[in-house]
């Protein structure tokens, strides 16, 4: 009796377990749905809270990564509808801000003017300051821009921003009224090398073969058209092909500012032996800047031919279309 009464009770006390164990598993199955349920409802009414937040909207819009300038080989390390014009002393640099400054009511662009500088070069520092002040000026007008500065050139890539296309405008270094501006303002000539080669302390060495082919590139790469001052129509149409939002109807301005040709009296034989004299020493001490001359000549030519635009250079006849 005692042994079916023990027999019972252990029975009973696993019949118990059983019951409790099937229990609190269809509990289980029963709650998680409605856990996972209810966390679905709630990060559907978190994102329609933030959908109908403007200001959580108007961020998350707006909020992005910008990659690296080595990252984006595609970039362009220049901004074609924004230009920056060299302004070298005695170079005719004035005659092409006048220009600018006309255009840009008929073409639709503002003209920025860069206070003057002391014509030296630039600490790392500065070069940041002037690029990041360029860059502000670019990002809070209306493109197209074009600005104007007595700057050497600045690489504005190395200071991870994208530059601007440059134009310049330089002068037969043999030319007399250069030489006069220079001796009348008690200037020291550093030449044009310099303004094209940038803010290294070697561009301002005279004579250096380091300079010279560093302006060289410099102008291939960051100058798509340099003018001359001797042959200013050139120029223009030279511009007016390559920026045709900036320069037409350049020459029809510079018309109007045209200089009057001007006949020089007859020098004496004396005078006319010093000038050969002077010629020589000239000649030797500014072959480089004689030489970079020449090849910016050449290049223009270049551009002017293939432009369907053609000039003797020796006569100065007109321009005429082929």
């Amino acid at each position: 009796m005692r042994r079916n009464r023990g027999f019972l009770l252990l029975l009973l006390t696993c019949l118990t377990i059983v019951f409790i164990v099937l229990n609190a598993r269809s509990s289980t199955d029963f709650v998680g749905p409605a856990i996972t349920v209810e966390k679905r409802s709630a990060s559907k009414e978190q994102e329609a809270a933030r959908a109908d937040d403007p200001w959580i909207t108007r961020n998350q819009t707006h909020r992005y990564v910008t990659p690296s300038l080595a990252e984006l080989d595609d970039l362009p390390y220049k901004q074609k509808h924004v230009l920056m014009l060299t302004r070298i002393p005695g170079a005719g640099a004035e005659l092409m801000v006048l220009i600018l400054q006309r255009l840009q009511g008929y073409n639709a662009f503002k003209h920025i003017r860069l206070p003057s500088s002391d014509h030296g070069l630039l600490s790392n520092s500065q070069q940041e300051l002037l690029v990041e002040e360029i860059t502000s000026i670019i990002r809070q007008e209306a493109i197209p821009l074009t600005f104007d500065g007595d700057v050497r050139f600045i690489n504005f890539s190395e200071f991870g921003r994208q530059g601007p296309t440059f134009i310049s405008l330089v002068r037969n270094p043999l030319d007399p009224q250069v030489w006069q501006r220079y001796k009348k303002e008690k200037l020291f000539y550093h030449g044009v090398i310099s303004y094209f080669c940038g803010q290294d302390p070697r561009c301002i060495e005279q004579n250096n073969t380091w300079a010279m082919e560093r302006a060289k590139a410099n102008v291939i790469r960051w100058y798509p058209v340099v003018g001359i001052l001797d042959y200013m129509e050139e120029s223009l149409n030279a511009l007016t092909v390559e920026f045709p939002y900036f320069f037409k109807g350049a020459t029809r301005i510079y018309d109007h500012f045209r200089p009057k040709e001007r006949h020089w009296p007859i020098s004496s034989t004396k005078d006319a032996v010093l000038s050969r004299f002077k010629d020589a020493v000239l000649n030797k001490v500014l072959a480089q800047e004689i030489e970079f001359y020449q090849w910016l000549k050449s290049r223009l030519f270049d551009q002017v031919f293939n432009n369907s635009w053609k000039r003797d250079p020796i006569k100065g006849d007109k321009v005429i279309k082929k």
